[in-house]
């Protein structure tokens, strides 16, 4: 396992983290609440030498913190653990007793790095981040970092004098999700805020088990990629599935011929993108996880990872600048 510090904390953290949206349990979550499954696939992880796992109070209504603190109990300095507050909770009283249930739930008196979940439209950044401080100060936290920022609220963030503070940039960037490109993770670089991946894998579409839409399962057809006609899929646009589909067929065809996995393959893509310091793997189970950190053994070629990239030209420009992956339009979270 390879290294990094935390922004600009003495802390290290792997270059993998361990994504607990699956432990999180239900239909939607993953797991199904198949608690003894997350737990393994935790203990997998640390014998892999990932120390970095992330998790989110939305994430099957707190269980997955829950999971993480059982597996956390007796062994809490092997864990470095990031969490995130959402959008409705962005107003200082409850950032600040979202905080302390988290702790709660995870069993623990500190939270190693702490996001808002996107940036809000309502509530002042000042507010926001003066309750992140407290937290800090109070040794209830070690680090801030962000989630979901677009290029506005970023420049409205360095505006304010807090750029400085952050230490670590969540966003969703894969192959089939680029569209961080348009220039949040340029600016994000620009302020030498490094980058942490998140649905590096498009939720599946990217693992090789499906060729047609028909494969997906239905509670995965809800983000932008797919058409708004399917019950998940609330965003009203037409998505892109045919472009999607045929993206996969052609990095399926240049990973065979590179000798190379496509789920591993898609993932060191990933490290070749400027600014990346992180990539989440959120598996459902310790097989999952051990085929995803293969990544580690890849050198991808350059040429390699030129002819991935250019395969996926053409989702990036239908998926466009709006990098909420759920919502469209004025709706988007992310600005």
């Amino acid at each position: 396992m390879k290294y990094v510090k935390l922004g600009k904390t003495n802390i290290d953290v792997s270059v993998i983290a361990l994504g607990c949206w699956a432990f999180g349990g239900g239909g939607y979550w993953g797991n199904r609440e198949n608690d003894e499954i997350s737990l393994r696939t935790i203990d997998t992880a640390l014998d892999a030498g990932i120390n970095f796992f992330d998790t989110a109070e939305v994430y099957g209504d707190g269980h997955s913190d829950r999971v993480l603190g059982r597996a956390m109990k007796n062994r809490r300095d092997k864990f470095v653990v990031a969490t995130k507050v959402y959008l409705d909770k962005m107003r200082k009283p409850d950032l600040i007793v979202s905080c302390e249930e988290s702790l709660k739930r995870m069993e623990t008196d500190y939270i190693d790095l702490f996001y808002p979940h996107f940036a809000s439209k309502e509530v002042t950044f000042e507010e926001t981040f003066e309750a992140f401080e407290l937290l800090k100060v109070q040794g209830k936290i070690r680090g801030i970092g962000l989630s979901n920022f677009g290029v506005k609220a970023l420049t409205r963030l360095d505006e304010a004098g807090m750029l400085s503070k952050i230490e670590l940039h969540q966003l969703p960037y894969s192959l089939l999700w680029r569209t961080i490109e348009y220039g949040i993770a340029q600016q994000t670089s620009a302020y030498d805020i490094g980058i942490i991946c998140y649905s590096t894998l498009a939720q599946g579409l990217l693992s090789g088990l499906y060729d047609k839409i028909e494969d997906v399962p239905d509670n995965l057809k809800s983000t932008r990629h797919y058409n708004a006609k399917h019950i998940n899929a609330g965003h009203g646009e037409e998505g892109c599935e045919e472009d999607v589909f045929e993206a996969v067929r052609n990095l399926k065809r240049i990973c065979k011929e590179a000798g190379i996995g496509l789920a591993p393959a898609s993932l060191a893509w990933l490290y070749t993108r400027p600014g990346v310091r992180c990539i989440l793997s959120g598996p459902e189970n310790p097989a999952q996880l051990l085929e995803n950190i293969a990544v580690l053994e890849i050198n991808l070629p350059a040429e390699v990872a030129g002819k991935m990239t250019a395969a996926t030209e053409k989702v990036k420009e239908k998926l466009g600048e709006n990098s909420d992956m759920w919502f469209s339009g004025e709706q988007s979270r992310v600005f």
